[in-house]
């Protein structure tokens, strides 16, 4: 029968076939290479491609399932042709070296090229294209089903599970996202969303006002004391206890106590008149889940306790949205407070108690946070001693230099960025 088809038809059907392999094949490159947030954002404006290409993607195994077979069909009925054409032209031999020319054809011209193309330009081809696989992968449905339950009856067998997690992204992916992605995005929007994603990696404790730096009210004490510590207080809220913080009453509002009451109005009665029930967190919590848990318990403020309930610091919900938003003022701040360089114009003098996690922050710094969250913490976890003023050692990329002490602590550091990496240990 095919003797009776002229040769320049069989060439023609060829050609067609090859053009047909080489649209399965780019257009396969160019919807999995789609930009899906590009194209969500698309399909909200009402692009029909995009409309079409996100219904496509929504069911990746029929559409994979329907290019597969159509482009095996396509080749197969190819190489059926070639082989009839080169046996009419060359015979037995003509087919060996028509294979071979077709398999280079096929290769070049409906395969590398157009997938090439295709990945450079995927939209362009991809939301076009959706408007013709729609509608045939709902025509073929039942003969993608019967194919794709044979499919998943042979990955059973092999005991391999097929992954749902392809649309979720880790934090640290949607972190070089929005780094390297979103370039029109300004730096300080940037800064909100990586802020944002590191709230589920911080933790109360790595924020909070440490036990010994909260100011309180103690109701066992004058009120004249008290009074002079609320004039001289920078804080909203303050806790109100009973010889030590450990037996807290509550918690006050200074702003709203002293709208209504002057200064010198205040007695201990109305301080307790005032003040709140106390909230307390553990101190683990991370942040992404204790801002939830403020606006569920209608809280602005919880004292962090350890797992033995002793109370370990003070936490607002303003210091998450500031570890968000970054109050970059006053980040300048704490580093014209906390540090100062030295004449040498490489390394700083730093004051023991800061904490890593800030001037890791606000110096671009990458000094190891272990147990300790202070400088002095972190020299003495370490070291098991308060060393001597002069004394030097070196901490991941740093070294570092005593330059004060007191009987229990490190008062200030001298701090130089190094090129070696060790661990925290005496050099001199």
């Amino acid at each position: 029968m095919s003797d009776d088809i002229p040769l320049g038809t069989l060439f023609t059907i060829l050609a067609l076939l090859i053009i047909l392999s080489a649209f399965f094949a780019g257009t396969e490159t160019a919807l999995m290479r789609l930009n899906k947030y590009r194209v969500r954002n698309l399909s909200k404006k009402g692009n029909k491609g995009a409309i079409l290409a996100e219904k496509l993607l929504k069911q990746p195994d029929k559409l994979i399932a329907f290019i597969l077979f159509g482009n095996n069909l396509v080749n197969f009925v190819a190489a059926s042709i070639v082989g009839v054409v080169s046996m009419q032209i060359g015979g037995p031999s003509g087919v060996a070296i028509g294979t071979l020319l077709f398999t280079i054809i096929v290769l070049l011209f409906a395969d590398s090229a157009p997938k090439t193309i295709a990945a450079i330009f995927p939209e362009k081809i991809a939301l076009p294209a959706s408007h013709i696989y729609y509608p045939l992968i709902k025509l073929m449905r039942p003969l993608l089903i019967i194919i794709n339950t044979f499919t998943n009856l042979l990955l059973r067998f092999l005991r391999v599970k097929p992954s749902d997690n392809d649309e979720k992204l880790s934090i640290d992916e949607l972190k070089t996202l929005i780094g390297d992605g979103m370039t029109k995005t300004s730096i300080d929007r940037q800064k909100i969303m990586m802020g944002v994603l590191d709230l589920g990696n911080i933790t109360v404790e790595d924020i909070m006002l440490p036990h010994n730096e909260i100011i309180g009210i103690d109701l066992n004490k004058s009120i004249q004391n008290n009074q002079k510590l609320i004039e001289d207080n920078i804080y909203i809220y303050v806790p109100v206890y009973k010889d030590t913080l450990d037996k807290i009453e509550g918690l006050l509002n200074l702003n709203e106590l002293l709208k209504k009451h002057s200064l010198k109005s205040l007695d201990h009665n109305l301080i307790k008149k005032y003040m709140k029930k106390p909230y307390f967190i553990p101190e683990k919590t991370n942040l992404s889940q204790q801002l939830i848990e403020f606006k569920s318990k209608n809280q602005k403020v919880g004292f962090a306790v350890d797992e033995y309930g002793n109370i370990q610091g003070l936490i607002t919900i303003e210091d998450i949205f500031e570890e968000i938003v970054g109050d970059y003022l006053e980040e300048t701040k704490k580093m014209n407070k906390e540090m100062r360089p030295k004449k040498d114009g490489d390394s700083y003098i730093v004051n023991a108690s800061s904490n890593i996690r800030t001037l890791n922050k606000i110096m671009n710094w990458n000094i190891p946070i272990d147990e300790a969250k202070t400088i002095n913490g972190a020299i003495l976890e370490n070291l098991g001693y308060i060393p001597d003023v002069g004394a030097k050692f070196s901490l991941g990329d740093y070294s570092f230099s005593i330059i004060e002490t007191k009987e229990n602590a490190i008062e200030s550091v001298s701090i130089k960025a190094i090129d070696s990496k060790y661990k925290l240990k005496v050099v001199s």
